[in-house]
């Protein structure tokens, strides 16, 4: 089984967010100390010549600073309303995070080599891969007796707070034969069938569950090679808490 702590598909989303946390950390700083925020300015534009961005603020950066001081002196509960989305943040994060270890170790000892068990610490989601070879026959939709034995190891995430995603994928060729017409009806019919087992296992209540199939528009390996193709053509579940809590926004109107 592989086990790895996977970041999110976009590097830029996860800069992004990341750059996010920094302002936030830099405005709970200041909010905190009397120190003045020309010197959280000065780490900005150190920032920036790191990035070969040039050493002064972006007229962007300009009226964050300008907007988070406004903000803070008009409303003081900002800063609060900050602490504590923070605090939850890192509430889920440990509670996700303690969930990817129990399922790691879980599969761990099933003896299927080919499982994997991911956790984006961006999006605090946790997704176990299962490839086609362990969960379907070729162009079919039926849980093999294995799959289904295997699905089992889910039960823990009968939890109210906890939505379960599972996505059907397939690879590029097109079906041929068989009860399905296309791509799109066989990953959206096996994603289906493993929703339908976990509920039928009482591992999720219905309210938890969804699936959707996406066809082979979400590749792994994009080559047109058998292994390759056997990479792509698997289901994923995802495993995230219902109400994930954001960062406000500063500068908006409140």
């Amino acid at each position: 089984m592989s086990n790895k702590k996977g970041g999110s598909p976009q590097w830029m989303a996860t800069f992004a967010d990341l750059m996010s946390l920094l302002m936030a950390l830099f405005v709970l700083l200041f909010a905190m100390s009397s120190v003045d925020i020309s010197k959280y300015e000065a780490i900005v534009k150190s920032f920036n010549e790191t990035l070969g961005q040039g050493s002064e603020l972006t007229p962007e950066q300009e009226a964050f600073f300008q907007s988070v001081q406004k903000e803070i002196e008009a409303d003081p509960l900002v800063i609060e309303e900050l602490k504590h989305k923070l605090a939850l943040n890192e509430m889920v994060n440990r509670e996700m995070m303690q969930l990817y270890k129990e399922l790691s170790n879980r599969f761990a000892g099933s003896g299927e080599g080919a499982i994997s068990v991911e956790y984006d610490e961006v999006s605090k989601e946790v997704k176990l891969v299962f490839p086609e070879q362990i969960a379907f026959d070729p162009g079919k939709a039926e849980l093999k007796p294995r799959f289904m034995v295997l699905l089992r190891k889910l039960q823990s995430l009968h939890k109210s707070d906890l939505i379960v995603k599972v996505v059907g994928h397939t690879d590029s060729r097109p079906v041929v034969g068989g009860r399905f017409c296309s791509n799109w009806e066989l990953s959206s019919a096996r994603a289906s069938s493993v929703i339908t087992q976990l509920i039928r296992d009482g591992s999720i209540e219905p309210s938890q569950g969804m699936a959707v199939g996406v066809a082979d528009t979400q590749p792994i390996d994009v080559r047109n090679t058998e292994e390759a193709f056997a990479k792509n053509r698997r289901v994923e579940v995802l495993v995230a808490k219902r109400n994930r809590p954001t960062l406000p926004v500063l500068g908006e109107d409140r």
